[in-house]
């Protein structure tokens, strides 16, 4: 996609409008996670666009088409929460997280840019890396090539503090959220951090594998509300200038200082 000066930028009342019409027709969304099982009946009807997954057998990665579903459940109880957002999205499964819901940090660069080269607008991340900074640049690489080429990045904090660096969440360019207990047709955004938009993760029902649903917690399950909020814009402004979003999003989005007595962080 990448920038283009010449894309206009909305009027705050436009970008409301777009918020309130859209629903994601149009927008390309890759959740980038531990596979999606489209036969779960809260999944009815979901068509994905992809359905990939990378792999390592030790030696070399491994691109594999028709993955075959979820390994875990995160990754179905994922794209459900987006879907109620913005159900009219384009989604595409590109699994990079195992049946113990880790992944290496190259298998997550490669999901990401199999994910960029097949056009998706928008990259979903409900995990983290934390700890050894030596990992900051293999997140780095691809964050960088989604911002030039106007891509973007959203993704989950840290559950145990917002204020601990993980990745990709720490980067500027990426719009990182951390859940709070709120409803869950609302988001936050709170100036002077570098986690800023909040959305609801508290005690959320999803579905899991096996045809059930559970009750979770989690950053997880709060940035794909977020992503589905940023498909309806894109819906609605498909000309938006990409470095637009995000400062747009902050001023679309509730000041969590004037709510911050009614709302409390999870832990």
């Amino acid at each position: 996609m990448g920038f283009d000066a010449r894309i206009s930028w909305p009027s705050l009342d436009q970008a409301r409008q777009a918020l309130a019409s859209g629903d994601g027709s149009g927008v390309k969304v890759a959740i980038i996670d531990s596979g999606i099982d489209v036969t779960h009946p809260m999944l009815a009807g979901l068509e994905l666009a992809d359905e990939v997954s990378v792999s390592c057998d030790g030696l070399s990665l491994r691109v594999e088409e028709d993955s075959g579903g979820d390994l875990f459940g995160h990754g179905t109880a994922v794209s459900s929460l987006f879907r109620k957002i913005a159900p009219g999205a384009t989604i595409g499964s590109f699994r990079a997280l195992d049946s113990s819901n880790q992944a290496r940090n190259f298998v997550i660069a490669e999901c990401v840019n199999q994910a960029i080269s097949r056009g998706y607008q928008v990259i979903n991340c409900s995990f983290g890396c934390r700890g050894l900074t030596r990992y900051v640049m293999d997140y780095k690489e691809w964050v960088d090539r989604a911002y030039l080429e106007g891509v973007h990045v959203v993704a989950a904090c840290s559950n145990l503090d917002p204020s601990i660096r993980e990745w990709p969440a720490f980067f500027p360019s990426v719009i990182s959220v951390r859940g709070i207990d709120c409803p869950s047709h609302d988001f936050y955004y709170q100036s002077g951090q570098m986690v800023s938009f909040l959305a609801r993760g508290e005690q959320v029902e999803v579905p899991w594998l096996g045809g059930g649903t559970k009750i979770e917690t989690g950053s997880s399950y709060a940035a794909p509300l977020i992503s589905g909020w940023i498909a309806r814009i894109l819906s609605a402004l498909p000309d938006l200038n990409p470095a637009s979003l995000k400062p747009l999003l902050a001023e679309l989005a509730k000041s969590y200082s004037e709510n911050e007595k009614n709302f409390e962080y999870f832990s």
